[in-house]
């Protein structure tokens, strides 16, 4: 039974998701067909094309866009030099079998080009490829690797990401670029499987809090108070299961942070994208050659202290690293950031637990806990923000906390189910009016609400209309109201 199909890769591929007689979702790829002309001269553009590469001087595999251009320019010769009256079709399906096979993921080609697919996990040779799709979650796909496939594959992306797989080092990591995707291999050394390969996929334009909105995963008056808190220097620690968009909701949280401020963000890898003109990214750096310090993000976190900045974002804690990271809390920097975990309850025994081993009072300095969950809608999923937590104090070494809003599954709503404490605390520590206060959070949710209805979504327009409300913040409901801000 079919549930859903979607072509990909410009067409070329399609795409069905399948139920199989067991009740079980299928991912099933079909590649274009070639003709017997076609595939006589795929295997004459092959051979040319090996040659030439071992002969000329090609870029490096390491310069990725320049090689597959060179691939991609040399293919489009020898098909015109064999080929001359072959359709625009058939010379696209020749362009991308050649790919697929010489700089491409051979036979995951297809699901690493799908925009729905966010995880590709290879558990061994001949085993099906799993994806995590972002509607279906994980769910086998009718692709499986060969020995020699699998061996290619490991070849290439070790080579992409610096490292040389070994016996002495058979774990592999690293980010691929430009496609900007994390790789994991285990090698067969601790994978009896393996090699086991992971590629997960980054967002090259990180969403919004309004695709989010439309998404459901957040509300208007969700995202009008996180931008509030932001504001007024209140940390914020985003939880929740692997792949529930932790670090999607993080990203989108910080465009709505004013332009000027200076930001550190500090993670193991480059995932988080900004456009402040006050950003600094830094990423950890791992070592293992004699003489090359390793950079680990606890010294990150240390360094970002002396930079004077306004925020400091981790993106994920794990380790000592969130000692130094509570201590800017407590000495008066604002702070976001990430952290597995379950519930409100269940994240603040892992940051008190080793190794991070925060000391209870200095929890009070984490203003806000975010939850956001995968839940099910029907026969498919969804991420959503299930609860947000207030810290207020401590007391006896347990925290108290205040639930702010949270998820309803019966009309699948964010709703606000308590007054804020924190709102009330910087209304007496600003000396602002109470009154005034409660009309800048419903402006805020008002103007959100109208960038979601004129579709102003992307990152820029966003960032834009987000920094005009600082300036002149009736000229940008003016414009919104005529349909004139943004980008659309």
């Amino acid at each position: 039974m079919y549930v859903n199909e979607y072509d990909i890769l410009d067409g070329l591929v399609h795409v069905s998701i399948v139920v199989n007689r067991y009740g079980q979702y299928v991912y099933w790829v079909e590649e274009p067909k070639l003709s017997k002309e076609e595939e006589d001269l795929l295997m004459k553009v092959r051979g040319d094309l090996g040659r030439l590469m071992s002969v000329r001087n090609t870029p490096s595999i390491y310069d990725y866009g320049s090689i597959k251009e060179y691939v991609k320019n040399t293919t489009e010769s020898l098909i015109k030099r064999y080929a001359p009256d072959i359709s625009p079709e058939g010379a696209r399906r020749i362009m991308y079998y050649t790919l697929k096979n010489t700089v491409g993921f051979g036979p995951i080609e297809p699901l690493v080009n799908d925009p729905k697919v966010e995880d590709v996990h290879i558990n061994g040779s001949g085993r099906s490829v799993y994806v995590w799709h972002n509607k279906y979650g994980h769910i086998k796909t009718n692709i499986s690797v060969s020995d020699d496939e699998l061996s290619r594959l490991v070849t290439l992306l070790s080579q992409r990401i610096r490292k040389n797989p070994s016996s002495a080092s058979p774990i592999l990591e690293g980010l691929l670029m430009p496609e900007n995707f994390r790789v994991e291999i285990l090698l067969r050394d601790i994978a009896s499987t393996g090699p086991v390969v992971t590629i997960r996929k980054f967002r090259e334009v990180p969403l919004t809090v309004v695709e989010m909105i439309k998404l459901g995963t957040l509300s208007s008056r969700l995202a009008a108070y996180l931008w509030f808190m932001l504001d007024h220097g209140v940390s914020i620690l985003i939880i929740g299961p692997t792949g529930a968009g932790k670090t999607t909701l993080l990203n989108a949280l910080l465009f709505l942070v004013k332009n000027g401020f200076r930001i550190i963000t500090i993670e193991d890898a480059r995932e988080l994208y900004l456009l402040h003109d006050h950003w600094v990214p830094l990423v950890a750096r791992t070592s293992e050659m004699p003489g090359v310090a390793n950079v680990d993000l606890y010294e990150l976190v240390k360094v970002s202290m002396r930079l004077r900045p306004d925020y400091i974002v981790v993106g994920e804690l794990r380790g000592e690293e969130s000692y130094v990271f509570f201590q800017a809390l407590a000495s008066g920097h604002t702070g976001l950031s990430t952290l597995h975990a379950y519930s409100a309850e269940m994240a603040i025994r892992r940051l008190l637990s080793k190794p991070m081993e925060i000391p209870t009072t200095l929890l009070t300095s984490l203003g806000i806990i975010v939850q956001i969950g995968i839940v099910a809608k029907g026969d498919e999923i969804a991420r959503r923000v299930t609860r947000v937590e207030e810290v207020i104090d401590v007391q006896e070494d347990r925290p108290i906390l205040n639930r702010v809003f949270e998820w309803r599954r019966s009309d699948d709503s964010i709703v606000n189910v308590n007054d804020s404490v924190l709102v009330n605390r910087i209304i007496e520590n600003h000396a602002l009016q109470p009154d005034e206060v409660k009309a800048e959070l419903n402006r805020r949710e008002r103007l959100i609400e109208l960038m979601v209805k004129n579709n102003i979504s992307s990152p820029s327009s966003v960032f834009e209309v987000i920094n005009k409300y600082y300036v002149n913040p009736d000229e940008v409901f003016h414009e919104l109201s005529e349909g004139k801000a943004g980008e659309g």
